[in-house]
């Protein structure tokens, strides 16, 4: 998430547990790279994830999965978060056991509050237990328990989760088709994107027409199609001038533009600079 710095290097077991302030760039977009649990300590923000707006106070949280863009709307001057962040392969062997319906009702609403704040508590627990344990000498099994308590803050989560849902279809919460539409939209550009620009091929997709989704996309994110689809390409093509090393003509190629000057363009009138030099100020 370089665009809202909410990233640090990974300890030598996988993760990074941090405290953040997210103080600046507000209204660029960010595409998630690893999991990410945030957990906010103070304040309040409004953040939107895949387009979709939630507000965020003291003892909520949210889970994120690679893909997902994440945009900080607004926050108070006192926020604070709570950050853990898994790289793949952590994240991979933390998972094993655990049920494929979990991460659906955990992804599904990716900001919640606790219902029990006890349940909050021991997260924070589990959390603070990986913290201290990067400053502990090495220990052969240092596996068993980073893997081990990662594991048991997703079931944790999927137990807080629960009772939301629960409660949620207590009071028959629904969404509308708009919704919907607009979310295998979401999925279908971070799907296609690299190789598919255009309103029209996920209309097709959708097997509803680019007008309509027009419609749709202003209605949930104040955005047209065309501007969401930009903003996913801009943000992996930043990635690719910051990590890959690989040549703004590879970069074109890969993203399906018909040379380096198109690609260039394009990236020149989102960003208001050319790929090479926003490579060279980073």
């Amino acid at each position: 998430m370089d665009d809202l710095k909410l990233e640090e290097s990974f300890s030598d077991y996988g993760y990074a547990v941090f405290d953040c302030r997210v103080a600046d760039e507000l209204e660029s977009m960010s595409m998630i790279k690893y999991g990410t649990l945030l957990v906010c300590e103070e304040g309040s923000a409004v953040i939107e994830v895949n387009m979709l707006e939630y507000m965020l106070a003291a003892n909520m949280c949210v889970v994120l999965s690679p893909g997902m863009m994440l945009r900080v709307v607004s926050l108070s001057g006192d926020f604070k978060i709570t950050v853990l962040q898994t790289s793949h392969e952590t994240s991979l062997a933390s998972f094993i056991g655990l049920e494929t319906e979990m991460f659906n009702v955990i992804y599904r609403e990716p900001c919640f509050a606790a219902s029990d704040l006890r349940e909050l508590t021991l997260l924070r627990n589990f959390i603070e237990n990986l913290r201290v344990f990067t400053q502990l000498p090495p220990s052969a099994h240092k596996k068993d328990f980073v893997y081990g308590t990662i594991h048991c803050i997703y079931v944790t989560i999927y137990d807080m989760r629960l009772r939301m849902v629960a409660n949620e279809t207590s009071q028959s919460v629904s969404y509308t088709s708009a919704d919907n539409y607009f979310r295998q939209f979401l999925h279908l550009i971070n799907d296609h994107c690299r190789l598919h620009h255009d309103v029209a091929f996920y209309a097709d997709k959708l097997h509803i027409t680019p007008k309509y989704l027009n419609e749709i996309s202003r209605k949930k994110a104040n955005f047209t199609a065309k501007e969401v689809i930009t903003q996913f390409i801009v943000t992996l093509i930043k990635r690719e001038l910051l990590v890959s090393g690989n040549s703004v003509q590879r970069i074109a190629y890969d993203y399906n533009f018909c040379d380096q000057s198109s690609l260039g363009k394009f990236f020149k009138k989102a960003t208001g600079m050319s790929p090479v030099a926003y490579r060279r100020m980073r």
